[in-house]
């Protein structure tokens, strides 16, 4: 089941300038932009300027910290120029940043959803100040902990060993969740040529055992707005019985799911 909140697909580059390098069309419904209009543009063009310096300190955290999931609420402008509030879960990979973006509201079940399964949650107030919200411990100085990092960009660029995670767009309208983007990464980490993937079914790469686990876990992201974690072998050579353990997550929109994969150490029983 669709969201009711409109919502789209977004990446950006992990460079300082944060580049839309992929937009999803339901943009459109959003902002009014079309995707062409917004790609190989930087996203700051598009926020509100008394927004930037708090919107600024969270790309850099997350890029430089590798966050896994987070999210921000921030003023985004609409093509006929006015402002709107939008919510953007952030899933870093690497070299780009995965995101989902509904317009904002904070009484709506999706939204409250979401909140109480991201690591954590950042609002932009309307003077510009950024407040650490939905958590146990919402202090000024947890938000400055998290908010810390040890890397800086180098003109413009990351340059400090990362940790390799692929990433994949999946179908959400196909009972097989079929993959309709994934990242180079994938080759490396997997052994996935990624002209290869494309078209396939997701549960195609996930082992046997852990197929119905995974199945049920993405109809639960698809229903219901949750941002889900999952741990599985993905499958590289069926033939030979080949797998790698991985651990992933998952976050869902109208115009598909959002998945960044990472390598996971294989557990064994002692």
């Amino acid at each position: 089941m669709a969201s009711t909140t409109p919502n789209y697909i977004s990446i950006y580059d992990n460079t300082a300038t944060a580049n839309f390098i992929y937009i999803s069309e339901s943009v459109s419904e959003v902002l009014g932009w079309t995707p062409d209009e917004m790609i190989g543009k930087g996203a700051y063009e598009f926020f509100h300027p008394d927004d930037i310096n708090a919107l600024t300190r969270v790309h850099s955290a997350n890029v430089m910290n590798e966050k896994m999931s987070s999210m921000v609420a921030y003023r985004t402008r609409h093509k006929d120029g006015h402002f709107v509030i939008i919510e953007t879960l952030v899933h870093y990979c690497y070299d780009v940043l995965m995101c989902t973006n509904y317009l904002y509201d904070p009484s709506d079940a999706g939204h409250k959803i979401r909140s109480n399964s991201v690591d954590e949650v950042f609002v932009v107030n309307q003077d510009g100040s950024l407040e650490l919200v939905g958590a146990w411990n919402d202090s000024q100085e947890r938000m400055q902990k998290l908010l810390q990092t040890q890397h800086k960009w180098i003109n413009n660029r990351v340059t400090h060993v990362q940790e390799p995670r692929f990433c994949l767009i999946l179908n959400r309208y196909t009972e097989e969740s079929t993959i309709v983007f994934v990242s180079q990464m994938a080759e490396r980490l997997v052994g996935a040529q990624c002209d290869q993937v494309l078209g396939r079914p997701f549960l195609d790469y996930v082992s046997e055992r852990d197929g119905q686990v995974v199945q049920q876990q993405l109809d639960m992201t698809k229903g219901s707005d949750m941002i889900m974690r999952m741990r599985f072998d993905w499958v590289m050579d069926k033939e030979h019985g080949a797998t790698q353990a991985v651990e992933a997550i998952v976050g869902s929109s109208n115009d598909g799911l959002v998945v960044v994969i990472r390598l996971a150490p294989r557990m064994t029983m002692s």
